[in-house]
């Protein structure tokens, strides 16, 4: 087995797996799941914060203008009509936001709605935010997103303020600098519409250089039941899951490359509790969802923000949604704002996870998983240093 600057050889994984595998499976009360939580047929879900090492990047950075600038009492009525969110948009932005926003009604498929906050140095580099307007969720979750569409340019705009974004919570305690964030570095698209990441694909425009799905961020009503699950991209753990991965049939999605897409949109996760108040956050490896299947052939690094509904008929609880859009919104933006400074807690974030792979598969005694994780780690390193110093991105397979 070969070895790379993310840790040591294969003797190093055998020091920590233990300790990392009972984090996982039991967590610090940042990430603690409800009891009993069950994914059912997916079988248990495990929580992966102790895998995101501590600092202060794009995700965390992001996460209190957020938070500020969303109305304190935000309850969207649902609406899938995209002429109604085109309407709700143009309300929203005003004086120097008309600069930073686009409404661009796709010619060939009207259904399709794209918002762009236009990037300060590579705005022809778009990370793109899908929401599919037609899922059970998609009226209430589209509305939402506007909401954070809406909140993004008002962080960049200064018009973000403190308040305490829970009961408990450290939000009205925020300093005047840390809500207020520069324009990101990469443009930002959200993306509405029915089958949202086929219809992108097949408009003719450019393709985003990444891209997050947010699915049912308004359900359940449980607050039981509100642990907003990440699925990954295909990496390793999907064609052969080892603790902490739930096992189950996964879609081992061969030929993607690797990225740290479900890294940042983890970080995002974490940092969206850190600044607010603890939640459980769970994940599961790539299981070929309708709406990451499109990208994932078309060999774009995404991943996927959901929730599992008992009832999709059901609203969650409204702290759980405003947290819920802010992770989303923030994963988005750790892509499109990633600098040189952020490349640190990538690295280590990446060295915590080789740890805990690796020291899997050794106890499994399966070192064809070892190594599969050691590469996939390693090219996974490059894409975050290319990420975050703006260099450019290695290169994706063909699409299939």
């Amino acid at each position: 087995m070969r070895s790379s600057r993310l840790g040591g050889s294969r003797l190093a994984a055998r020091a920590v797996p233990a300790l990392l595998l009972a984090a996982c499976a039991s967590g610090p009360d940042l990430d603690a799941l409800p009891p009993g939580w069950d994914l059912g047929a997916q079988a248990r879900a495990y929580h992966y914060g102790p895998l995101v090492a501590a600092g202060d990047t794009a995700t965390r950075r992001w996460c209190e203008p957020l938070f500020g600038a969303l109305p304190d009492d935000a309850r969207p009525v649902p609406e899938a009509r995209l002429t109604a969110l085109a309407e709700r948009l143009r309300e929203g932005f005003t004086g120097e936001s008309g600069a930073l926003l686009t409404l661009s009604p796709d010619a060939e498929d009207p259904r399709l709605l794209v918002a762009v906050v236009r990037g300060s140095e590579r705005p022809d580099e778009v990370v793109a935010l899908l929401v599919d307007t037609a899922s059970p969720t998609g009226a209430a979750d589209a509305a939402w997103a506007v909401e954070g569409a809406l909140a993004l340019v008002g962080a960049v705009e200064g018009r973000a303020k403190p308040r305490a974004v829970a009961e408990g919570g450290a939000g009205a305690d925020v300093p005047p600098s840390r809500l207020r964030v520069e324009r990101p570095l990469r443009s930002i698209a959200l993306v509405l519409g029915p089958a949202p990441a086929e219809a992108l694909l097949s408009s003719g425009a450019a393709p985003p250089l990444a891209a997050v799905v947010a699915e049912g961020l308004a359900g359940p009503a449980d607050p039981e039941r509100t642990v907003l699950l990440l699925e990954r991209g295909p990496d390793p753990g999907a064609a052969t899951p080892l603790p902490p991965d739930p096992a189950g049939e996964w879609s081992p999605g061969a030929g993607a490359a690797s990225n740290t897409v479900a890294l940042v949109a983890r970080m995002a996760l974490v940092d969206a509790g850190t600044v607010s108040r603890p939640w459980g956050t769970a994940e599961h490896p790539y299981q070929a969802s309708a709406s990451l299947q499109p990208l994932v052939a078309a060999g774009i690094p995404c991943a996927r923000l959901h929730r599992h509904r008992e009832d999709p008929e059901e609203a969650a609880a409204f702290f759980e949604v405003e947290r819920a859009v802010v992770a989303a919104f923030a994963a988005a933006a750790g892509l499109a704002d990633a600098r040189p400074e952020d490349l640190a807690r990538q690295l280590d974030s990446l060295l915590l996870e080789r740890r805990l792979r690796l020291g899997a598969a050794t106890e499994a005694e399966l070192p064809e998983v070892a190594e599969a994780w050691e590469q996939w780690l390693s090219e996974a390193r490059r894409f975050g240093r290319a990420l975050c110093l703006g260099l450019e991105l290695p290169a994706s397979p063909p699409p299939r």
